[in-house]
């Protein structure tokens, strides 16, 4: 006798594939080697029978599920699937499970074995081989909609509930055994947590191919990240950064910069950028020697040939004369901003919308609706000078120039109102369950590591959901770490249409210099001064603070030393300034005023 049972699987552990990073491309690499992992499960699915599958639900399954041989512009396959099978016992649903499980992990070891014959060079066998068996996670639950009444819902509910108890029981198991000669190895560079696969001597070669720094070590996860795709795919996130100062310059002083950087590419010093749909083609390369600091890194390099230390010095004087000319806006060119955005976006209430569906068709509904939106993630980005590391379900991550970073979140978030609104109409779902991203935007210096950056996104985003609030979330947190200085925040719902006006006023008056950069640090000082106030709420300690905001923006001269702050933007201060302390008005003007640079003058020396 048959009946009908919900199935999950979970694929991960997300921190290793996609966390750990120290490059752009280990970022990219990881997040497709997930999504290719969940392919390859939801293809086990699938095909017991066809037509079970709720997330994902792909419009064309017998293609879509296929496996991709590249990171390409599609939408993340979700590391959650789910499905509805019609199966004899529970036992026969923990082999659907183990079959699925079993696809995934396959799967990573073609991708292992592909990346080693595309590298070429010799590993630590015995490594590399307790490590790719190793590699993925995998926690799956089941239950049968019989013994819920055939009740969808409950059995939904049920099915989270088993799924998080599963995850909560974890499997101890023995480390893989290593042989002697293993013992004592240096960890992966990427998060310190396994040995190095890679030999005492690699070789130039592979090493130019692994893009290793000085001293890099990497375990079999970083060879397969360093190795999948083309390098050309994968867009720096210093090219990113640059991409607001490339665009302002001349037809004929971008011609200049492509003539002497072409001369760099095929050495280890400098890429092509090709990817993104050619969104870059303006300067195709990864954009690193654009900074001085990275260029004379390059030129201090031994084993320099004369071709290439010559051609970087070309390079250089090209990017000096340029940075003396005049850009289209007729200002200085100067140089990029050395600051860049990740991005990370994840849905609200999604639990909630969920526990509206009744039947498999209305969870394929919402299922339908979030791969809609997922793919349109890519192009959002991609016309905001971005470029979409993940997109998947409602999870999004990506990097994007300071300059177009706000701009891109509101526009995602409309996007995932409009795409999600449909059908929790069709639900009936309540108005404050309806689904609404939060975002965080994580700013940080390009020198930064990879990991740090993401971190500082991640927590970004648990700052816009408001983890001690949540009924606060649909909202936008924006960190920014001053390489000389501290972190600071900002955070307001996306319904604050105050406190996106004053930041959106204070980047522009930033921008047109309307506005001196030593403006918010004396109203720190302020803060500071009358910090014995802080917990006074009387007439007096509120008229005090006025007062001082008063004679400062009095005193306070634009460049030159004549002209005042405009009035309007004097008013939109003492109206933030009476909704918020001192020291945070002074933190979302100190963001407003990078949100603004379009050179690296505009950030000063904490540049």
């Amino acid at each position: 006798m048959t009946e009908r049972f919900l199935v999950t699987v979970s694929l991960g552990p997300v921190q290793s594939l996609i966390g750990a990073a120290r490059r752009t491309r280990d970022l990219w690499c990881g997040s497709w080697l997930l999504s290719e992992a969940a392919r390859a499960a939801a293809r086990a699915l699938y095909d017991a029978p066809p037509g079970c599958l709720i997330f994902p639900c792909p419009e064309n399954p017998d293609t879509d599920l296929l496996p991709q041989d590249r990171p390409g512009d599609a939408a993340n396959m979700a590391n959650i699937l789910r499905a509805v099978v019609t199966l004899e016992t529970p036992e026969d649903a923990r082999l659907l499970c183990e079959r699925a499980k079993n696809a995934a992990a396959a799967r990573l070891v073609e991708l292992g074995e592909k990346a080693r014959k595309k590298l070429d060079a010799p590993l630590r066998e015995d490594v590399w081989q307790a490590q790719i068996d190793d590699m993925l996670e995998t926690f799956s639950a089941w239950v049968s909609l019989a013994g819920c009444g055939d009740d969808y819902g409950a059995a939904g509910k049920r099915l989270g509930e088993a799924l998080a108890a599963r995850k909560a029981t974890r499997d101890f198991r023995a480390c893989p055994p290593l042989s002697a000669a293993a013992s004592g190895l240096p960890k992966s560079s990427l998060d310190g947590a396994l040995e190095t696969v890679l030999p005492r001597s690699l070789g130039n070669g592979p090493q130019r191919r692994l893009q290793l720094s000085a001293g890099e070590q990497l375990d079999a996860l970083g060879v397969i990240k360093r190795m999948a795709g083309e390098a050309e795919q994968f867009t720096s996130i210093m090219r990113i950064a640059a991409d607001p100062w490339v665009r302002r310059l001349t037809a004929d002083q971008q011609q200049r910069l492509r003539a002497a950087w072409e001369p760099l590419v095929g050495s280890d010093l400098s890429t092509r950028t090709l990817g993104n749909q050619g969104a870059y083609r303006a300067l195709p390369y990864d954009g690193s020697l654009l900074y001085d600091f990275r260029l004379r890194n390059a030129l201090d390099r031994k084993g320099l040939s004369e071709d290439e230390r010559a051609a970087l010095k070309r390079l250089d004087r090209c990017i000096k004369e340029i940075a003396r000319e005049k850009a289209t806006d007729g200002e200085a060119v100067g140089g990029p901003v050395p600051y860049a955005v990740i991005l990370k976006a994840d849905g609200d209430h999604m639990g909630k919308l969920l526990e509206c569906a009744t039947n498999a068709h209305e969870s394929r509904r919402i299922s339908r609706s979030l791969h809609g939106f997922a793919s349109s993630v890519r192009e959002i980005v991609r016309n905001h000078r971005g470029h979409a590391v993940y997109a998947g379900g409602d999870d999004v991550l990506a990097l994007l120039p300071l300059a177009t970073a706000v701009a891109c979140a509101e526009e995602l978030s409309k996007a995932f109102e409009t795409g999600l609104g449909g059908v929790a109409s069709e639900l009936t779902t309540p108005a404050e369950d309806r689904p609404t991203l939060s975002v965080g935007l994580g700013i940080g210096h390009v020198m930064e590591p990879m990991g740090a950056l993401r971190d500082r996104a991640e927590r970004a985003e648990k700052l816009a959901k408001g983890a001690d609030k949540p009924a606060s979330r649909n909202a936008l947190a924006i960190l920014l770490r001053i390489r000389s200085g501290a972190e600071l925040e900002w955070r307001a719902q996306w319904s604050d249409y105050d406190a996106f006006g004053a930041l959106h006023r204070f980047t522009e008056a930033y921008r047109a210099q309307q506005l001196p950069s030593r403006a918010a640090y004396d109203l720190r000082t302020i803060d500071r001064r009358l910090a014995w106030l802080r917990d006074d709420g009387n007439d007096h300690a509120r008229g005090m603070r006025e007062a001082e905001l008063h004679r400062l923006l009095e005193k306070a001269r634009l460049p030159g030393g004549e002209r005042r702050i405009p009035s309007d933007l004097q008013q939109t201060i003492e109206t933030r300034a009476g909704k918020q302390s001192l020291r945070r008005l002074a933190d979302s003007m100190i963001i407003a005023r990078w949100l603004s640079a379009r050179t690296a003058g505009d950030v000063g020396k904490a540049a």
